[in-house]
């Protein structure tokens, strides 16, 4: 039992690590930055990112919207 309240809080750690992350990459950007250019910058799978970026999104901190097939993503000024 305790194992399993160990594991749970690394990993809402790292997906903390993981949003800072993101959070930082679209602050550094002037432009809408993609899934995937985000996914390669910060070195992290695309759905995680995706993932990340659609809970900013619930939360006001990001705005999403389509291109084509495309996901773009920028800070919410």
């Amino acid at each position: 039992m305790t194992k399993g309240k160990i594991d749970s809080t690394v990993n809402r750690k790292k997906e903390d690590e993981v949003t800072t992350e993101i959070v930082k990459s679209l602050s550094n950007s002037v432009n809408p930055k993609s899934t995937q250019e985000i996914a390669d910058e910060i070195n992290h799978p695309w759905h995680s990112v995706q993932t990340r970026c659609l809970r900013l999104q619930i939360n006001s901190q990001v705005i999403g919207f389509r291109v084509g097939r495309i996901n773009l993503w920028q800070i919410k000024k």
